[in-house]
């Protein structure tokens, strides 16, 4: 298994499958921090996904 550092490095040059893998175990944190008050904000997890995908 790759190291998270070496993903991100492939990630940022454009390596469609490093970034993949990255955004599915970044997910659950991207859903975890978009809720407030225990429902999903999907405005705020919508600005974390255009900003992840921005990278």
């Amino acid at each position: 298994m790759e190291t998270l550092t070496s993903l991100a490095l492939k990630a940022q040059q454009g390596e469609n499958e490093a970034m993949v893998y990255l955004y599915q175990q970044f997910q659950p944190l991207l859903l975890k921090e978009s809720t407030r008050d225990g429902e999903l904000d999907l405005d705020c997890y919508q600005r974390r996904n255009s900003y992840w995908y921005g990278l």
